[in-house]
C-alpha cells in the first residue's frame, strides 16, 4: 500500500481528514491555529485561534471571536489572511491562505446558543482586547452575544509539507485550478 504522502492526492486527502478531525477534537493540540492578518499599520499579525470547523467541500474554515479585536479591524480593512496548523503526530504542516468572511448578529445567533458556558465570557471583554490598562487584571469578562463572530477563511491556496524520515514532501495546492495540486520543493 503506498503512503498517503507519497501522492498528491493521498496528502490532498489527508490533509483535509486532518483538518476535519481537529476542528471537532477539543484535546488535540493541532486545534490551536495560527491566525496571520494584515495589520493596520501594514506589517503582518499572528495570534493563536481554535480551529472550529474545517469543510473540504466548501473550501472554507472557521474560527470564533470577539468582534472588538483588533483582528476584526485588520480583517474589515483587509480581508486576505492565513492560517497555520500543525499536526506532530502526523508531521503535517498546514498552511491555508484566502480572505475571511465575517459573520456576527443574528447571522450567528445559532452558533451563539452552543457555545460552552465556560467559553461565553470570552466575547464580551470590557474595555476592547487589546485596550491599554492600568493593571493585569483592570478588565471585566462579561457574557455578551453582541460580541461573537465567526470568520469564515475562504481558502484560495492550500501549501502542505510532511516532514517524514526519508523525504520530506511539499505540495501547493490551489482553488482556481479545481486543486488539483502541484509538488514543490520542500
Amino acid at each position: 500500500m503506498t503512503d498517503w504522502f507519497t501522492t498528491l492526492d493521498g496528502l490532498w486527502r489527508e490533509s483535509w481528514h486532518q483538518l476535519e478531525a481537529v476542528a471537532h477534537d477539543r484535546r488535540s493540540a493541532a486545534r490551536h491555529t495560527v491566525l496571520s492578518t494584515i495589520g493596520l499599520s501594514g506589517g503582518p499579525e499572528s495570534r493563536i485561534t481554535v480551529l472550529r470547523d474545517a469543510n473540504q467541500t466548501a473550501g472554507t474554515v472557521v474560527v470564533h471571536t470577539d468582534s472588538t479585536t483588533v483582528k476584526v479591524a485588520e480583517l474589515r480593512a483587509n480581508p486576505r489572511a492565513a492560517l497555520h496548523l500543525w499536526q506532530a503526530r502526523e508531521d503535517l504542516q498546514i498552511r491555508l491562505r484566502g480572505h475571511v468572511e465575517i459573520a456576527e448578529g443574528e447571522a450567528v445567533r445559532d452558533l451563539w446558543t452552543r457555545v460552552p458556558n465556560g467559553s461565553r465570557p470570552s466575547y464580551g471583554v470590557e474595555p476592547a482586547p487589546g485596550t491599554p490598562i492600568s493593571a493585569s487584571d483592570a478588565y471585566t469578562r462579561i457574557i455578551n452575544p453582541d460580541h461573537f463572530a465567526v470568520l469564515t477563511l475562504v481558502i484560495a491556496e492550500v501549501d502542505i509539507v510532511h516532514l517524514s524520515a526519508d523525504y520530506h514532501r511539499r505540495a501547493r495546492y490551489c482553488r482556481a485550478d479545481g486543486w488539483t495540486g502541484q509538488w514543490l520543493a520542500p
